[in-house]
């Protein structure tokens, strides 16, 4: 597999504490600062767009998933069993 080429440029203004900071951790990860900076900046974008609470649908779809919602549930025998055996346990009592 080829490496990428980096072909772009990031410039930003910083405090001298946290430069001294980002050096430290970078240091003590064996990264270089460009790797330990990108890595956390790559992995709080990644959470960003995956923590997106709207979702554009077509409207079918949007259809058939409401269709789906709006249905009554059914009892599922092992969560009933559970629920039952969770009342009797004595840790799931906060006060008794």
């Amino acid at each position: 597999m080829a490496a990428s080429l980096k072909k772009e440029n990031m410039n930003v203004r910083i405090t001298a504490d946290a430069l001294d900071l980002i050096k430290r951790g970078a240091q003590a990860s064996g990264k270089t600062v460009s790797a330990f900076v990108l890595e956390a900046a790559s992995a709080q974008a990644e959470k960003a767009l995956l923590d997106q609470r709207f979702f554009h649908l077509d409207a079918q779809v949007f259809d058939e998933i409401e269709e789906m919602l709006s249905k009554p549930g059914e009892p599922r025998p092992e969560l009933v069993e559970l629920f039952r055996a969770t009342k009797k346990a004595r840790w799931a009592n906060s006060g008794n």
